[in-house]
């Protein structure tokens, strides 16, 4: 049997898991729900999640764990040791060869072979991630502005209540984002989105991106936002290039369902705020709704011997699933 590798890819709003061959062929997929251990349903939700899906491409594949060579799992919440040692205690007794990383890590190999650069993912929010020669770093919960989907939504619903109180610039969003949400008005948005019981979470923001960016041609305020999420982006961007101690210029992968085009306004946005002279920055495509592999490099690695390395095959593999 030719050699057979598991990605999986949870995020705040949906995990995909997948097969591929060692060539970068799919297999087989899945699709599933939340598979964050941070999220409101919890980690066990989340570990039935990621069990199911893995359980449900095998079976679609007639395979069993063991035929797996190697197991890649990206995983939105492997924020701190202690989650690593969640994963790690339900993954290893089923798999030989495995590699648990936070999802910002997701699309690292898609830019350079020897693995090192910076990744973005832009989804519901925002996963960074960095390797170099001086250290590797998912920056996850240092994250200190709302970025991504989420945080797209989350400021520009801020501008809606800021102009309402007069503190801030009229923006279109106010007639836009209310009925999104099943309100009338401004303040009735805001309590339907603050009250007790409510369930405006992550997901539930992300989904109205669209809606915002929709008007960023229209709207100075909306492109406002859009800009200032990219600098925010950028300097965080060059954090993770000095703490990991990358060589100018850096290469930077960004892809996410907030970006999944090259001429998505978000990813336009860092073309003008990141200095070609110090980031190189790529898009990672996003592939067809109904889902397909994003082979970054189907070469991988070789060993000091000249052989290919199926552990950076399977990590270069790794779903990149909008």
């Amino acid at each position: 049997m030719k050699d057979v590798f598991l990605a999986v890819d949870a995020g705040n709003t949906k995990t995909w898991a997948g097969l591929t061959s060692a060539d970068g062929d799919l297999i087989a997929l899945a699709r599933g729900g939340v598979g964050d251990i941070y999220a409101p349903a919890g980690p066990e939700a989340a570990r039935s999640v990621v069990l199911s899906l893995v359980d449900e491409v095998l079976t679609s594949a007639d395979l069993r764990e063991s035929d797996v060579k190697h197991a890649a799992f990206r995983l939105a919440g492997v924020d701190w040791p202690v989650d690593e040692q969640f994963w790690s205690a339900t993954l290893e007794p089923r798999f030989g060869s495995l590699s648990i990383k936070n999802d910002g890590f997701a699309l690292i190999r898609c830019g350079r072979l020897d693995g090192q650069g910076i990744s973005v993912v832009l989804g519901t929010g925002a996963a960074l991630a960095g390797r170099g020669p001086e250290k590797e770093l998912a920056l996850s919960w240092w994250l200190q502005h709302p970025l991504g989907g989420a945080g797209l939504v989350n400021e520009a619903m801020r501008a809606v209540y800021l102009a309402e109180l007069g503190m801030g610039e009229a923006t279109k969003l106010a007639a836009v984002l209310p009925p999104l949400l099943g309100a009338s008005t401004p303040e009735e948005m805001l309590e339907l989105t603050t009250a007790r019981g409510n369930r405006f979470d992550f997901a539930a923001q992300a989904a109205h991106a669209p809606a915002v960016l929709a008007l960023i041609d229209d709207d100075p305020v909306v492109a406002g936002l859009v800009e200032l999420q990219a600098e925010r982006l950028t300097q965080y961007i060059g954090s993770l290039a000095r703490t990991c101690g990358l060589v100018r210029p850096v290469t930077v992968v960004v892809g996410g369902g907030l970006v999944p085009e090259p001429d998505a306004p978000m990813f336009a946005a860092l073309r003008r705020t990141c200095d070609p002279r110090e980031i190189e920055l790529r898009h990672a495509q996003a592939p067809a709704p109904r889902g397909s592999v994003a082979r970054c490099d189907r070469r991988g690695r070789r060993d000091a011997d000249g052989n290919r390395s199926r552990q950076a095959d399977s990590e270069a593999q790794l779903i990149t699933l909008s």
